[in-house]
């Protein structure tokens, strides 16, 4: 009975008003955040510049889960129905977009930029910095403890096995593993995946895509 009365609580009354603190505040700096979305305590989403980021509808976002932008001009696009989960920290320099029905896991890093490092007499806090878009495809699941460089596109359907570092493209339905990522299969289809670089899967709560990387 107790923990019926809490998760009615949790639910019904504390989601709702957490979502629509985030709406107000994300929409009063020309923002967006659409209706449907979950967001767990500890969740942050830092508006680096106004009208940066745009979340559509019924985002599913885990505790402590953090998304920003940096000024002047970093943007990120979320589409409907994405998954990011506990821990999860995206930022973006450039611009970071997530297509519909995309699942990231837990404690994963999504960064779009790096620090130019190539003049010794300067420390690399002074020398800039380099950034280019990412793009997570329709569907992709990023399971748990990957990292996402600069530059990079994550293909439809792709998977990504844990601890995988992405550092090139993922082409879709592509089952991607290690640091760096390579391809070991594409799923849905008995062919071998021609080796390229990727990323690889693990654990979270949403279903998985046929037979990926156990």
């Amino acid at each position: 009975m107790v923990g019926r009365v809490v998760r009615f609580v949790y639910f019904r009354i504390v989601a709702p008003l957490r979502r629509a603190l985030w709406q107000t505040i994300l929409s009063s700096a020309g923002g967006r955040l659409d209706h449907g979305a979950m967001l767990y305590e500890g969740t942050r989403i830092v508006q680096g510049h106004p009208g940066s980021i745009r979340i559509g509808k019924d985002l599913r976002m885990l505790r402590n889960a953090t998304i920003n932008t940096l000024p002047p001009s970093g943007q990120i696009v979320i589409g409907d129905g994405v998954h990011i989960g506990e821990g999860t920290m995206i930022t973006a320099h450039s611009r970071v977009e997530i297509e519909d029905d995309a699942v990231i896991g837990p404690y994963n890093v999504i960064v779009d930029v790096d620090h130019v490092c190539e003049d010794r007499s300067r420390p690399i806090a002074k020398q800039g910095l380099d950034s280019r878009p990412i793009r997570i495809g329709r569907g992709a699941w990023i399971s748990s403890h990957c990292v996402i460089l600069k530059g990079v596109t994550i293909g439809r359907g792709a998977v990504l096995g844990a601890g995988t570092i992405v550092t090139h493209d993922v082409p879709d339905y592509a089952i991607s593993v290690g640091a760096p990522a390579r391809t070991i299969r594409i799923w849905g289809n008995d062919e071998a995946a021609s080796p390229s670089p990727a990323t690889a899967p693990g654990d979270d709560t949403r279903p998985s895509p046929p037979s990926a990387a156990q």
